[in-house]
């Protein structure tokens, strides 16, 4: 994989962010932050592989890192930057596959198809559970470690 497939991967889930961004009314200022977690997140995505559960769960992670490090640096919710930032991951290709298969009466296909859709999003959940539950844990014990000076 090159540099520049890198850069085009980022730039394109970049653009797809931002788009999101707009569509949600989000202010100009927190537009160019969305767009920059949805470009980072696609590009963990593309370097991980972008084929399997994987690949989802480590963008994802990727993703809610960035964004619960922008929600306490420019203090607004994560949701903000999270929402945006996972849309270039959503396995939507997936799902429009599956209900075409089951239309169509390939059930084979359809249940094949489906559950690694479902897979990825399940991966995708996780990864937001967990980086969610981890920054949570580490302000505790911050706030747990100030309160005793």
């Amino acid at each position: 994989m090159q540099w520049v497939d890198l850069f085009l991967a980022g730039f394109w889930g970049a653009g797809a962010a931002a788009g999101l961004s707009y569509c949600f009314n989000i202010s100009r200022y927190d537009i160019i932050w969305g767009a920059v977690t949805g470009g980072i997140g696609w590009t963990v995505y593309t370097l991980a592989g972008a084929e399997g559960t994987a690949a989802y769960f480590w963008g994802a992670l990727a993703v809610a890192g960035v964004s619960e490090l922008l929600a306490v640096l420019i203090k607004n919710p994560a949701t903000v930057y999270l929402v945006p930032g996972l849309l270039p991951l959503v396995p939507g290709g997936g799902m429009f596959m599956t209900m075409r298969a089951a239309v169509q009466g390939n059930l084979d296909e359809a249940l094949s198809v489906g559950l690694s859709t479902l897979t990825a999003a399940g991966a995708i959940a996780l990864a937001v559970a967990l980086l969610s539950s981890v920054s949570r844990i580490i302000a505790a014990v911050i706030r747990h470690l100030y309160k005793k000076r």
